[in-house]
């Protein structure tokens, strides 16, 4: 079967079981802990803190209030702007090239896409990925209920300080900030209609600290700039600043910033702010009012949003999107009016004159030499106070906007208890497949919220999601796609020991449909066979041959684009997926071709590599995972952590997958000596040692945790490796500094592996710091000085289950452990978390114990586990009490048939 049969065989499984109303295949194993992971909140007045997420794993939807009314950003997951401008990119970095920016003039240097291609030689940016928001998701509308008109008001929009504020005082407007060096914070007012053909000019009087800096940005009413003032010094004493704006604009908002130099308090003090025209001037009011909001609940276990209202125009409304099709469906009994996302850089949206009971918008994405476009259709229809708004694109239908108005209409004519029905079936079956209950009530709510969210997000058949879940504006941060040096992996990882090994087919899709432009890629970078995957990739890649020009349409970074070890790390969540639910067929179509080809490309670069006296490579060059960039003569380019771990992991998977197999004996042997050619980790100077990222580098504070990567998610130093590795590596972590960003999860899981002391109060302290009131978490600490890239709701933070599920199983090295890393006088039980090898273990344990085991294997093979207990015995066939002879490892090895479920107890010794 090809990998294409597979998954169109995969994609009719999906589309029959959402279509089927059948009932629960199990019951939900801890219900009273799911419903109380319900979300509360008081209010809806933040798209970021507030904002409530629902969502069928395609169609979602960020639920919130702006000004007074309610709101909802609409999505879908294979909306995407795929045009890229490769006309505007450099030529490709081949290895030649790259040996020459060290050895003949040092670093290449990067900014805004710009690229010193060799001595003298520059490439003028912006290249593709700087020049335009696109390739990127894009919204699909925004939908408003209730009749009550947006009133201008002013909104927090940035805050870097440990303290953000605007007051009113005597008619002036003041804003502050402190805490943080050359930190700025930002106040919006808006909505505006005011035109600059009338009135042309911006006044600001204004005075204030000497360390105070101020900034106006004026936007059109689509949320784009059109003009900024430059950050410019605040004057002491009561100064009127005059700015003339571009010509017949309408402005929607007008934006104020602040900066503190020294990071002590720095004040601006605003006593107008105006826009000025002959016929007089618009004052903006700088009184900052309450804004209508109104409390919601979010229940995660019925997968829908009621929204409470209140007598200010804020409607009460009932919020789901359907899990059996593309309909968001709301009971509320007020209107709802579709509003279109509109883009400079996209052609205006056809917008149907609104009748009584339809709207519609269609919008067309240009496409480019390499991409056809594509054209997406919403349609909004009433009947009483029910309203459904469908979303359908051209890949799913010749004429969107007919479907979507058939869609959302046949919704309506459904039988309400129906709909709601077959919705809540396909919700139970999914939580029917693991639960847990704990000690901990933070985390507990914790794993079952992120295992929504993703599900909100995730499915079967559909695009994967990208950086975010929902979009907050139309033009997302890093372009909202897929980042393989650590983000698009994470989104995945829960899904594998959460028991939900269905969900990673998005992520497995993506992989397989880049396979051919990553073999197209290796030979035109570095001249051999193989295939390499670069740190970026965007949905709709088409194959290298179906596009023009020298780089065949391919976006590759000059620096990040040559992190080595991404490509391994790209088929790290695609090879999970055969190790937690193992089967030939997927093995052989799917996983086995990605790491085949990547252990290829490492075996072919390996050869290449120059050699030190002791026979080992000197693995490079190659870049850190966003550290150091290119340094001169390659000094921290070599040997990096991160490469060596994910090389390794990868050989060993390859290895795995062809014997298993039978096949491709003359590659294994090449795996082999090539993984006895990678050297020993980079280590620190000082003593005691520690693995630092790259040879020759002192332990610095780092984004991505890349010393403890071969811990994880390398998989390659676990806990039954060396006892002097092991210590080395908990050492390394012990001591690792990290900014916040990006390593909160790899290094939650990286200290369970090695069973590290206070594992769990580090994770509970991790996440709750990250933890937003409607359950979502920040990328960095939700403290004001650490939002600075608070850019939405950031889909690798859904990975907090599996950081979780690592304190109570783990199977790395196909060796299960229970309750690893979980302190047993606190209470914990959990229902069916996934190993690998298809094991589904229950477990429990309390005041120090861990009570019995139970597992069931849907794969066969043998199961080996960790006795949790000095002596551990099986219940036998007839219900016995068989004892079993652990290994000097504490270790029991068993085989098991498809379907068996087996059951461990402790083994008491009479004294």
């Amino acid at each position: 079967m090809s990998a294409i049969r597979w998954y169109l065989v995969m994609l009719s499984l999906v589309v029959l079981s959402a279509r089927l109303p059948a009932e629960v295949d199990g019951a939900i194993p801890f219900p009273k802990t799911l419903d109380a992971a319900a979300i509360t909140v008081d209010r809806l007045d933040s798209v970021l803190d507030y904002a409530l997420l629902v969502g069928n794993g395609d169609v979602n939807a960020l639920v919130y209030t702006d000004r007074g009314q309610l709101k909802l950003n609409l999505t879908k997951n294979d909306v995407w702007d795929a045009r890229l401008d490769a006309r505007r990119d450099p030529p490709l970095p081949t290895l030649a090239i790259v040996k020459k920016w060290a050895f003949d003039r040092g670093a290449t240097t990067v900014d805004n896409g710009s690229v010193i291609l060799d001595e003298g030689v520059r490439w003028e940016g912006p290249d593709s990925y700087h020049a335009h928001p696109y390739p990127c998701p894009r919204i699909c509308a925004r939908l408003t209920l209730g009749q009550g008109p947006a009133e201008p008001n002013w909104i927090r929009i940035r805050a870097e300080g440990a303290k953000n504020e605007w007051e009113y005082r005597d008619g002036v407007g003041v804003m502050s900030i402190e805490g943080k060096e050359d930190a700025s914070n930002g106040f919006a007012y808006g909505p505006l209609q005011i035109s600059t053909a009338d009135y042309p000019e911006l006044h600001v009087k204004l005075s204030g600290t000497e360390n105070a800096q101020f900034y106006v940005d004026v936007m059109r009413t689509d949320g784009k700039g059109v003009f900024g003032t430059g950050w410019q010094q605040t004057p002491a004493d009561s100064t009127v600043r005059t700015f003339q704006l571009p010509k017949d604009t309408l402005v929607g908002q007008v934006i104020l910033y602040t900066w503190t130099e020294d990071g002590k308090l720095a004040q601006n003090r605003f006593e107008e702010v105006s826009l000025v025209g002959g016929d007089g001037k618009v004052t903006i009011d700088l009184e900052p009012k309450p804004e209508p909001t109104s409390p919601a609940r979010l229940d995660i276990r019925r997968a829908v949003a009621r929204v409470e209202g209140n007598d200010e125009g804020i409607p009460e409304a009932t919020i789901r999107v359907l899990a059996d099709r593309n309909v968001i469906l709301i009971d509320q009994a007020s209107a709802g009016k579709l509003e279109a996302a509109s883009s400079p850089d996209l052609p205006a949206p056809e917008q149907g004159q609104p009748q009584p009971d339809v709207q519609t918008i269609v919008q067309h994405i240009p496409g480019d030499p390499g991409w056809e476009g594509m054209t997406f259709a919403v349609a909004l229809c009433i009947r009483s106070d029910r309203t459904a708004v469908a979303i359908v694109t051209s890949r799913e239908a010749a004429e969107p906007e007919a479907a979507a108005v058939q869609l959302a209409a046949d919704t309506l004519a459904a039988s309400p208890a129906d709909l709601v029905k077959n919705h809540e079936v396909v919700w139970d079956r999914f939580w029917s497949k693991s639960g847990l209950e704990l000690g901990d009530p933070v985390l507990q709510s914790m794993w079952y919220r992120n295992l929504y969210f993703l599900r909100c997000v995730v499915r079967p058949g559909a695009i994967s999601p990208g950086l975010f879940a929902g979009l907050v504006s139309d033009g997302p941060a890093w372009h909202g796609d897929y980042h393989t040096n650590y983000n698009i992996q994470s989104t995945y990882w829960s899904v594998y020991s959460s028991n939900h090994p269905e969900l990673s087919e998005p992520y497995d899709r993506l992989i397989v449909d880049y396979l051919p432009r990553a073999r197209w890629l290796c030979e035109q970078l570095f001249g051999f066979d193989g295939a390499y995957i670069p740190h970026v990739l965007f949905a709709y890649e088409p194959p290298p041959e179906a596009c023009e020009g020298a780089t065949r349409r391919q976006y590759i970074h000059h620096v990040w684009g040559w992190t080595l070890g991404v490509a391994a790390f790209s088929a790290q969540p695609v090879w999970w997926h055969y190790k937690y639910e193992p089967s030939r067929e997927f093995l052989e179509e799917v996983a086995y071709p990605v790491v085949r080809d990547i252990a290829t490309f490492q075996a072919n670069f390996i050869k290449q590599c120059e050699k030190t006296a002791d026979g080992k490579v000197v693995l490079g060059p190659t870049v850190s995972p966003e550290h150091w960039g290119w340094t001169k003569q390659f000094e921290r380019n070599r040997n990096g952590a991160f490469c060596l771990g994910m090389f390794r992991y990868v050989f060993q998977a390859a290895i795995e997958g062809a014997q298993t197999l039978g096949r491709d004996a003359d590659l294994v042997s090449r795996w082999k000596e090539a993984t006895a050619l990678l050297p020993d980790y980079p280590l620190s100077g000082d003593e005691p040692t520690v693995v630092v990222d790259v040879e020759g580098a002192p332990p610095i504070q780092y984004n991505i945790s890349v010393p403890a990567t071969p811990v994880f998610p390398g998989d390659v130093v676990t806990f039954w490796s060396p006892a002097a590795q092991k210590q080395l590596f908990a050492r390394t972590i012990e001591q690792l500094r990290f900014n916040g960003n990006n390593a909160a999860i790899m290094l939650a899981v990286s200290r369970a592996r090695l069973s590290m002391p206070e594992t769990l109060p580090w994770v509970r302290e991790e996440l709750t710091s990250r933890l937003r009131p409607n359950g979502t978490l920040t990328l960095n600490r939700n403290e004001p000085q650490y939002r600075f890239n608070d850019f939405g709701h950031y889909t690798e933070q859904f990975a907090a289950p599996m950081a979780i599920n690592d304190l109570l199983l783990q199977s790395v090295a196909d060796l299960v452990r229970v309750f690893p890393a979980w302190p047993l006088d606190q209470p914990a039980r959990f229902h069916q978390l996934r190993a690998q090898g298809g094991f589904l273990v229950s477990a429990a344990c309390e005041n120090g114990s861990v009570g019995p085991v139970q597992v069931e294997s849907t794969a066969g093979g043998r199961l080996r586990l960790e006795s949790p207990w000095p002596e551990i015995q099986i219940v036998g066939t007839d219900g016995s009490l068989i004892p079993l002879k652990p290994d000097s490892k504490s270790i029991v090895e068993l085989d098991t048939q498809v379907g068996q479920t087996l059951e461990f107890h402790r083994r008491e010794i009479a004294p």
